[in-house]
């Protein structure tokens, strides 16, 4: 650290291990090399051992996609973002690497299956970092397709923004500081108003029908997603295949099943549409563990998606209007966000309706954090407003 040069890599390194306060759970090879060069001790041994796996993860990820490129496996429309450096992944690893396993899968399934799998088996690594266990797989609702009554969290873990300090408990209502929480922008951009109509803290379907039409009408993607949000269309509409045939074995709206399938297993066709569980050679040992219940090879992704959505009581569900639509969603994953008077980024994550604020475990909410992921309401809109699909609006 002899000169003003050397100085300033060791501060960016440092400070940008600092920043990667997530890491997904795993065991990728731990070393002293990032992207094949070597590290300063000094910066292994300042940043944290979980943000530098996070590191690691990237050069994984990059590794793969030089492996698939030297074996000379096809391309696929799907690649995205692969001059993207290693800076900008401080605070989006998700958005940077899930397009880009997604595209690893693609380019290697029908050809090269254990180069596929290898892709998926980081995807469902990845995955875990967003994921977070819907409500109605621990409050009993299961096989209740209309998902009416989910569980009402007993209390809310509520981790304040850094100046507050301390955790505080939430026994069934917003804290003081929701009111303080960022407004949504009716016109896409990051500047935040006044919000028209707080979000409503009713559980009842006929209550919420009103502001799902309101919301999803005036939804807006916001700019710095739009590339994003393009490929969510892409890579939708290139399954749609496999989803209108999981949709011919279940009633089950092929659209519905492809947004459920990117919320809950990151698009991952090589891990169980349950959770994103690797690999579909064996059950799932996360909640809901041990589905399905019988699986013999060939444990192809299809079934598992099938006896997903028959777990949940999907299945020969005639109501799939717009708004039943979203509160099933909705309803899945959780009503804990209206506690908060935070719109759910599992609807609306990437929209001009949510800003931040995110359960990143089961029960505890940061106020801080934001979802990486692309919301079902905008997939879907997405999907209506380029012809793709009709949604009736209920009466």
């Amino acid at each position: 650290m002899g000169n003003d040069s050397s100085r300033r890599e060791f501060l960016r390194l440092a400070s940008l291990g600092m920043a990667m306060s997530t890491c997904a759970s795993g065991a990728l090879a731990s070393d002293s090399k990032l992207f094949g060069v070597p590290l300063p001790k000094q910066v292994l041994d300042f940043i944290p051992r979980k943000p530098l796996n996070y590191i690691q993860f990237a050069e994984a990820v990059v590794e793969l996609e030089n492996e698939a490129d030297h074996r000379g496996l096809p391309g696929s429309p799907l690649e995205i973002g692969k001059a993207q450096s290693l800076v900008d992944l401080a605070e989006a690893l998700y958005q940077f690497a899930m397009p880009r396993l997604v595209a690893l899968i693609d380019r290697s399934e029908p050809i090269d299956p254990d180069f596929a799998d290898r892709a998926g088996e980081l995807l469902a690594e990845l995955h875990q970092s967003q994921h977070e266990l819907p409500e109605a797989l621990t409050s009993g609702q299961l096989g209740l397709g209309r998902l009416l009554t989910p569980m009402r969290r007993e209390r809310y873990l509520v981790e304040p923004e850094p100046a507050q300090g301390g955790i505080i408990y939430v026994p069934g209502a917003p804290p003081a500081s929701a009111a303080q929480m960022p407004a949504t922008s009716s016109d896409g951009n990051d500047e935040a108003e006044e919000v028209e109509v707080p979000i409503s803290r009713s559980r009842d379907f006929t209550a919420l029908k009103p502001e799902y039409a309101r919301l999803f009408r005036k939804l807006v993607v916001r700019p710095q997603y739009q590339e994003s949000v393009d490929w969510h269309l892409a890579l939708i509409r290139k399954s749609r295949a496999r989803y209108e045939k999981v949709e011919a074995q279940t009633g089950v709206p092929w659209h519905f099943v492809a947004v459920t399938h990117g919320l809950e297993a990151s698009f991952n066709f090589r891990a169980h549409f349950h959770n994103g569980d690797f690999p579909l050679t064996a059950r799932t040992r996360q909640v809901p563990a041990g589905r399905p219940t019988r699986w013999l090879p060939p444990s192809d992704w299809e079934s598992s998606a099938q006896d997903a959505l028959r777990l949940l009581g999907y299945t020969n569900q005639s109501d799939w209007t717009l708004e039943r639509t979203l509160f099933r969603l909705e309803a899945y994953n959780g009503l804990g966000y209206r506690l908060l008077g935070v719109p759910t980024p599992y609807l609306w994550s990437f929209s001009n309706h949510y800003e931040r604020g995110k359960f990143v475990s089961d029960g505890k909410f940061n106020a801080s954090a934001r979802s990486q992921q692309c919301g079902a309401a905008v997939l879907l809109k997405l999907l209506a407003d380029a012809g793709d699909i009709r949604l009736e609006s209920a009466a």
